[in-house]
Parts: C-alpha cells; sequence; structure tokens
C-alpha cells in the first residue's frame, strides 16, 4: 500500500501513529461527531468510534452498507460507551 508523503502517515511507531490519527480526526471531523469525538479519549476509543460509525451507516442504509466483518468481534455495547 502507498501512503501520503505526509507527517501523519510518517509516525515511526504504531502508538505514534495512532495518536496522530486521533488528532487529525479530532481536528477535521469533530463537527461530524458531536459529542462522540470525547470517546476518543478512552483507551479503546478509536475502535468504539468506528463500531458506532459503521452502525450509523448500516442503520441510514437501511441495512445496504454493511462494513462490520463477518469475523469481527461486534460485542461493544455502544449504549453503555454513550
Amino acid at each position: 500500500m502507498i501512503l501520503p508523503n505526509t507527517p501523519l502517515f510518517q509516525a515511526k511507531t504504531d502508538a505514534e501513529f495512532r495518536i496522530r490519527m486521533i488528532q487529525h480526526i479530532k481536528e477535521n471531523y469533530g463537527d461530524l461527531l458531536g459529542k462522540d469525538i470525547n470517546l476518543l479519549d478512552l483507551p479503546n476509543g478509536l475502535e468504539i468510534v468506528q463500531a458506532k460509525i459503521q452502525q450509523r451507516l448500516f442503520d441510514m442504509s437501511n441495512g445496504q452498507i454493511d462494513l462490520m466483518s463477518k469475523s469481527e468481534d461486534t460485542t461493544i455495547n455502544l449504549q453503555k460507551v454513550a
């Protein structure tokens, strides 16, 4: 896979990339996420936000778009998180 030559994608470690990705999402998608942006501060925040976005897309498309892998663990209870 070819990644853009930007600081975001030039992280030396996974942890550094994760921090940069969270900051990028906060700066660019805060208006779309609304109050859910605060979930990114949790240790598993990226996964929680990803699951919420996938569920929203599924709901809005009436099940036509399903990004959840059949092999993924989809047991995150979003009611307890929100």
